[in-house]
């Protein structure tokens, strides 16, 4: 799969406020997600920007009228053929008419008229946003099961400040993602995921340290694939970049995000919000040793210079494994894939190991792409991801783990306690 949104038809129903050029970009942004974008065109929105630049950037007709000449009923087909339906910008004028059942023009009518998931984006003058009456009308389309992204704080078109402001894109799709993903029955949904992200940092002093090479994208990429999936997702971040955190937290606002650095950190962290979670995903790059820290920056002599290195502790070996929980272990090597994964798998007495190479041209550390294994305990032979765009990749893995716990005996989500847990 290319996309979280690939194949999807969605509909954007464009209103009259002053944002609706925002809506243009909202096209755009989601047709490359590979989503089919359709749009519904008011007469007020279309005093802003016009039928011909959404056909453009969509490639599919523009709906503005109730009906036309043809047997084509516009609100009833678009209605049917949606798997959801957007009203961004929404005005106080249409958010009313929904929440008290008009339908006289062409978004009312699909709204009242779609069984489909709906998402309203409010974006108006800030005293017309907190009108009690507007509110009122708000809590009543929340109530009929009607999404609400609020919207952002901040200088308005007509010079006034406050909160009305159109939201950023990644809201939005984050929010389509959780929205759409809500309508699918997985072994995953409303599941809680505890994923742990990037490469811990080791201090040797106040201003060195040792570390590794690894970005956050592949755990990121997964957090997202168990989301579309229905699960809810924290995570544990080590050394990401603060522009991917908080991509990550403007996309998806419900998800929690704890910041740590070294091992011991990640270890109190894992032990701390473990006790929450139906599975963890353990994906970050730990530190395997520590040097001895020096309070005070060792100074540069003629002589070289060692560094003592101690063990860190192995985080999945000091969970309990008594549980009624799901544990995937992450394999990045060099060589010998296979043979450290699957002794991995038996050793940690994990349920799944997901093993990448990291060497090479196809090596994963730090790329966009990877090719990716997938071990099952149980399962002599590992699941094979060809190389391609992590996103994808992610998406199957983590779709396959999903059938794979629904073939689990009676469908129940947890996994076998292993007495002979064998600690590293």
């Amino acid at each position: 799969m290319e996309s979280l949104l690939h194949g999807k038809h969605i509909t954007i129903c464009v209103t009259g406020s002053i944002a609706a050029y925002k809506a243009a970009s909202l096209a755009s942004f989601l047709k490359k997600k590979k989503a089919e974008v359709h749009v519904i065109l008011t007469k007020s929105a279309s005093r802003f920007v016009s039928a011909v630049t959404f056909k453009s950037l969509t490639g599919n007709p523009v709906i503005t009228k109730m009906f036309d000449a043809s047997s084509f009923i516009p609100h009833i087909s678009i209605a049917q053929l949606s798997d959801l339906v957007l009203v961004a910008p929404a005005t106080a004028n249409v958010i009313a008419k929904a929440a008290n059942g008009i339908a006289d023009d062409m978004v009312s009518a699909t709204l009242l008229s779609s069984t489909a998931p709906k998402i309203i984006v409010p974006a108006m003058n800030t005293a017309m946003y907190e009108n009690p009456i507007t509110q009122q009308n708000l809590k009543k389309l929340a109530d009929f099961g009607f999404e609400i992204i609020e919207p952002d704080c901040g200088e308005m078109a007509c010079g006034s400040s406050g909160k009305g402001r159109f939201p950023e894109i990644n809201q939005i799709y984050g929010k389509i993602i959780q929205v759409l993903s809500s309508k699918r029955t997985t072994a995953l949904s409303g599941k809680k995921v505890l994923i742990t992200a990037g490469g811990t940092i080791e201090d040797i002093d106040p201003v060195r340290f040792i570390g590794n090479r690894s970005s956050g994208r592949t755990a990121f990429a997964f957090a997202k694939a168990f989301i579309a999936m229905g699960a809810q997702v924290s995570i544990i971040a080590a050394n990401v970049s603060e522009r991917a955190l908080d991509d990550f937290a403007s996309t998806f606002t419900d998800s929690q995000i704890i910041k740590v650095r070294c091992a011991a950190d990640m270890e109190n962290a894992v032990n701390e919000h473990f006790k929450n979670c139906d599975l963890l995903f353990m994906c970050a790059a730990v530190a395997d040793y520590k040097p001895n820290y020096s309070t005070h920056k060792i100074k540069k002599a003629d002589d070289n210079l060692v560094l003592e290195l101690s063990r860190t502790n192995d985080i999945l070996c000091g969970i309990n494994n008594f549980t009624n929980k799901i544990i995937v272990g992450f394999a990045a090597e060099t060589d010998n894939v296979e043979e450290y994964a699957r002794r991995k798998l038996e050793k940690k007495n994990l349920d799944f190991v997901i093993a990448n190479k990291v060497c090479g041209e196809e090596s994963a550390i730090g790329g966009e792409k990877s090719s990716l294994l997938l071990f099952s305990k149980g399962r002599s032979e590992p699941f094979v991801f060809p190389y391609a765009a992590k996103t994808e990749n992610a998406f199957n893995v983590i779709e396959k783990i999903s059938e794979l716990l629904t073939e689990r005996a009676n469908g129940q989500f947890r996994r076998k306690a292993d007495a002979a847990h064998i600690h590293e």
